[in-house]
């Protein structure tokens, strides 16, 4: 006997279409920059038409502090409320369109490590990051956090420009 979802897939193969992905749970990486606002307005939007979880993550980038020396905890504690208001900024909206967002501000040496190891401990099924254009010699100096979550990523990421 098949199962009705079973022949909706089916009937959808045979018929030449394909079922979307089902993604249940999207983590959205946000620095708190109008870029990461844009990534998670998208976040929330695909979070809405498939009814899925929303996570918003900020990786406090300890490296930077590191190098600020004896403002080092000053640096963190701002770091860290700066994460708050930009996990904040897409819990409200979510919290617009009835979507359960839960936020993560947590501490890391290189951000796009942290966002990929996040994913993989919630089981995140898509990751939307915010993408700023550099130049190609700001690439290949400092690289990109983003590019990065790319690469290294083992789901699905829709980069936001």
């Amino acid at each position: 006997m098949v199962e009705h979802g079973e022949r909706s897939t089916q009937v959808a193969a045979s018929e030449g279409t394909r079922a979307g992905p089902n993604y249940q749970k999207i983590l959205v990486g946000t620095d708190g920059s109008a870029c990461s606002l844009r990534a998670g307005e998208h976040a929330v939007y695909l979070a809405g038409r498939l009814g899925a979880e929303l996570i918003a993550l900020n990786v406090v980038n300890m490296d930077w502090a590191y190098h600020t020396g004896i403002h080092y905890g000053e640096t963190i504690a701002e770091l860290e409320e700066s994460g708050q208001t930009a996990t904040g900024a897409i819990e409200a909206l979510a919290s617009k369109d009835g979507i359960r967002c839960e936020r993560m501000v947590i501490k890391g040496y290189k951000p796009h490590q942290a966002i990929v190891e996040v994913a993989e401990r919630e089981g995140v099924d898509c990751i939307v990051v915010g993408a700023i254009g550099k130049g190609a010699f700001e690439r290949v100096m400092i690289g990109s956090e983003s590019e990065k979550v790319v690469r290294f990523a083992n789901c699905p990421v829709l980069l936001i420009h």
